[in-house]
Order: C-alpha cells, then sequence, then structure tokens
C-alpha cells in the first residue's frame, strides 16, 4: 500500500453512476469527520468514493460492500448549525477498491481507477439498436401513461451520449440497484448494451402488465 492514495468512502444502498447527480444529507459524527477530511487535507478537494452495499445497512457501519464504485465529487455543501450538511454531488470516475482499510471513523480504502468502456465500430451498432428499444419504450409509456413521463429524457441516440458513454442513458432510466451495479462493473461497450437490454425488457414487461 505504500505510496498510495487513501479514499474516503460512503458506503450506500444504491450504486451511483458516472455523471449522475448525487444529493446527500450528512447527519453522522463520522461522516461528518470524513467531509472535514475531504475538504480540508491534501487529498484530491471534495471527493470521496461512493461503493453499493451488498449486505447491510448505511446507518452504523458493519456492513459488506462492493468493490467497484464511483468518485463523488462535491458541488455543493450547505453547512447546518447542528453539525449536519446537505451535498450536492456527481459522479465522475469509476473506480476499483484494492484494499480495505480499517475504519477510523469512516471507511477508508485503497483505490485504483478504472477507464470508462471505449466504444469500437462493432459497438456502434449495437449502441444504435438499444436506443430504438428505448425510444420505442419512451413512446409505450408517453401513448399508455403519459403521467409518468419525466422531462428531459435523451433522445437516446449515439450522438448524445457524452462524457459518459451508456452511463448518460442508464442515469435518466429507473434501474434497480443490483443493475446498476451489474453496469458499473461491465469493462466493454457490449458488456454495457447487454445489462441495458435487459433492463430495458423489464421495464417494457413491468408496462404493460400494469395496464
Amino acid at each position: 500500500m505504500s505510496g498510495s492514495p487513501v479514499t474516503p468512502m460512503f458506503p450506500l444502498g444504491t450504486a451511483l453512476l458516472p455523471g449522475e447527480p448525487l444529493p446527500l444529507r450528512i447527519f453522522e459524527p463520522r461522516y461528518r469527520q470524513m467531509l472535514v477530511d475531504c475538504l480540508g487535507t491534501s487529498r484530491e478537494s471534495g471527493r470521496f468514493g461512493v461503493v453499493l452495499i451488498a449486505r447491510g445497512h448505511e446507518v452504523g457501519g458493519g456492513d459488506v460492500r462492493h468493490d467497484v464504485g464511483t468518485f463523488a465529487r462535491i458541488e455543493n455543501l450547505l453547512q447546518q448549525a447542528d453539525g449536519q450538511a446537505s451535498l450536492t454531488c456527481t459522479g465522475t470516475e469509476r473506480f476499483r477498491v484494492t484494499e480495505w482499510l480499517p475504519d477510523d471513523p469512516y471507511p477508508q480504502a485503497v483505490t485504483e481507477i478504472l477507464p470508462l468502456p471505449v466504444m469500437g465500430p462493432d459497438d456502434a451498432p449495437l449502441v444504435a439498436k438499444l436506443g430504438r428499444a428505448l425510444r420505442e419504450f419512451v413512446a409505450e409509456v408517453a401513448a399508455t401513461q403519459p403521467e409518468a413521463m419525466p422531462v428531459g429524457l435523451p433522445e437516446f441516440d449515439v450522438d448524445d451520449l457524452g462524457e459518459y458513454g451508456l452511463f448518460a442513458w442508464a442515469v435518466r432510466l429507473p434501474v434497480g440497484a443490483a443493475d446498476r451495479q451489474r453496469l458499473l462493473e461491465c469493462t466493454t461497450v457490449a458488456e454495457q448494451v447487454a445489462v441495458l437490454e435487459d433492463v430495458v425488457e423489464g421495464l417494457v414487461a413491468m408496462l404493460r402488465f400494469s395496464r
């Protein structure tokens, strides 16, 4: 571990995806200390790691955590008189935990950055097919449950993927915690497409069942 950076960690009941906004309320004393350390040490300012809890609970410790997560960058902070804080964060880079350290007082780990999957020529048709399936799903929701339509959905076109690739689509979909973690752990675009195809298939089935 010598020379490796130590990352403050915040285990949650959901997986944070790159590019996704994350509102948080900090009230446990150990995470208040984490916030002080994130903003006032030589570590990269205003950043901590978010991982999905595999077993256990967010409050109190003793949880079992996944090893692949996402760095959260603090965008806005509102400190309250009682010591609690409200944060607005954004998911940035993925990471893998190479070593969990003892909680002191909050969870900490040694991490390595995971590059985002890169789309190659063979991936473009897969992504385009996924985009069509998403557009068809959105059209079906609009026709049958217009009150459930979220505002500002992307076009689900290859050209609107942006910096974070398929994560830009996933953050706008009602994806469960397990599928979010699967998506986070994908190493290729083809793997990401397969996960999101499963998600869309499930969403379509639920929509039609609810009629």
